[in-house]
């Protein structure tokens, strides 16, 4: 059974009585963006692992270094357009120069930071570690000064919990916190050891509050990117590890709020023991999870009152590709008793769109909403269109 709150007169007569006037300000919005990453160049593997040509268990897979000679080796047999890597090889890249370390690190938020800066909260995944320093053994690394972007733009607290957390390594992990401590940008999801990892963050804004805490279901890195008591590192998608952490904040805060980066990449198909284990949580006490990692957008539900987006896809990249699509931000109305409205703000992603979002209108909005409605619709939740919004009344 999904843990009940406490009546809000129950709150109400603990803390003060408040007029209408005060109630009817107790109301804020919390704005939601998908995957941020601005590598700009994407680092290709050193090594291209060769698929067993025997059945499975056989034969070890082979490395193969990545030089000319062992990748016309493998591009004679056919496996090198094969690798799961090397899509990044025809990547859309975009044709950006800039004048200044700053103007490129606000350069992709210049189009959607009104909307976020509108927000009371604005969050975000950050795909990619910060660090001009560690060595860079995924694909993705971006400069530290692209915290000081994060801020400008008016992002409050992002999610380090992700497959390319680990991707310039510990060093890089360490890097990235304090890049955005600097900054001033909060981080959740990743730390010194699990539990520093595990820590949430928890601001109160207008009389409303909220802890946010992130997960990842996987890393490029493999299981050693997850932290335990005493290796840092990024926390797992562990349903016992996060029944408790919601159970540490339930009765400090209005509402929980949980960043999963999970799902198979590039599809919008939902597994059906994703939705179950969404509803999982939910019933666990958690009141909205934000879901992002498959690049493309997913639908919505409305479950025994909570809210689970299971994808908001991209916001910012720093590559595209042909497969990729526009996506959508995620606004939330939020009262001390409950999640008043839930927003989809079609954004941008198309082509040199992922370099630098904005707001979608006319049909092109349309577009975006309609699937996203067909995609809620069959998880039993109506999602009204509303010129270039969905509006979703829980």
């Amino acid at each position: 059974m999904r843990f009940v709150r406490p009546p809000i007169t129950t709150i109400l007569i603990s803390t003060c009585l408040l007029t209408a006037a005060d109630a009817k300000a107790q109301q804020i919005t919390l704005v939601a963006g998908g995957d941020v990453e601005w590598s700009r160049i994407v680092r290709v593997p050193d090594v291209y692992w060769d698929p067993p040509e025997a059945e499975e268990g056989a034969w070890h897979r082979l490395p193969y270094l990545n030089v000319p000679k062992s990748r016309d080796q493998l591009e004679s047999r056919g496996h090198l357009l094969d690798s799961p890597d090397s899509h990044h090889l025809v990547a859309i890249r975009y044709e950006l120069e800039f004048d200044d370390p700053v103007a490129m690190a606000r350069h992709p938020f210049r189009k959607i930071a009104p909307v976020l800066r509108e927000a009371d909260i604005a969050y975000v995944n950050l795909e990619n570690p910060l660090s001009d320093r560690a060595r860079r053994s995924g694909a993705f690394r971006a400069p530290a000064i692209f915290a000081e972007g994060l801020r400008w733009a008016g992002i409050d607290v992002v999610s380090t919990a992700n497959n390319h957390a680990l991707d310039a390594e510990g060093e890089g992990l360490l890097d990235t916190k304090e890049a955005l401590w600097h900054s001033g940008v909060a981080a959740v999801g990743t730390g010194t050891n699990l539990e520093d990892a595990r820590r949430p963050f928890i601001t109160e804004v207008e009389g409303v509050s909220i802890a946010l805490l992130a997960y990842a279901a996987y890393s490029n890195a493999g299981t050693s990117a997850f932290a335990l008591p005493d290796r840092a590192g990024m926390v797992p998608l562990d349903p016992v590890l996060i029944a408790e952490d919601i159970a540490r904040v339930r009765d400090q805060v209005d509402h929980v709020i949980l960043s999963f980066h999970w799902g198979i990449e590039n599809t919008r198909e939902l597994h059906p023991q994703a939705q179950e284990f969404a509803r999982r949580i939910i019933d666990a006490g958690a009141d909205i999870i934000l879901g992002h990692g498959p690049h493309l957008p997913r639908g919505v539900e409305i479950y025994d009152g909570g809210v689970i987006v299971y994808s908001m896809g991209n916001l910012i990249f720093g590559h595209n590709h042909d497969y990729w699509d526009d996506n959508f931000m995620t606004r939330l109305t939020l009262e001390p008793d409950r999640v008043a409205k839930v927003e989809i703000l079609p954004i941008a992603g198309r082509g040199t769109g992922l370099s630098q979002p904005y707001q979608l209108e006319g049909q092109p909005a349309k577009r975006v909403l309609s699937e996203i409605q067909l995609a809620s619709q069959a998880l039993g939740t109506y999602m009204e269109i509303q010129g270039d919004l969905g509006v979703i009344q829980p």
